[in-house]
């Protein structure tokens, strides 16, 4: 339904309530929940990658970032947060697709390459 936002949307335009991206309220940070913990950036972005093809919000913290995360924090680790509806099913895809980095370490460091072209690119 076109509102003074999308004036130009028709019904067309509209996802299905099904479809994840339906979601029309913003996300409140506070609802977030660590689906996954890592200590490799790349890891971190082909699972952050992972999520948004399934169409799960997701955020990347460190507990180093900042100053003080920095000295109270001694090693780098990257937290994968997704909503809170979203967990159980963001926990599944992160185990599947860890469970298939793992599985063939030499296709991971070429995904970890192809991320760190597409960085250098972009």
């Amino acid at each position: 339904m076109p509102d003074i936002l999308h004036p130009e949307e028709t019904e067309q335009d509209q996802a299905s309530p099904e479809d994840p991206r339906a979601r029309r309220q913003p996300l409140d940070i506070g609802d977030f929940a660590v689906a996954a913990a890592v200590a490799d950036q790349f890891e971190a972005e082909i699972l952050v990658r992972a999520c948004g093809e399934a169409g799960i919000p997701v955020l990347v913290t460190s507990p180093r970032s900042g100053l003080v995360g920095t000295i109270a924090s001694p090693v780098e680790a990257f937290l994968i947060q997704v909503p809170g509806s979203d967990l159980s099913r963001a926990r599944e895809l992160l185990a599947e697709r860890r469970a298939a980095l793992e599985s063939d370490p030499e296709g991971a460091a070429r995904a970890a390459e192809d991320e760190a072209e597409k960085d250098l690119s972009s």
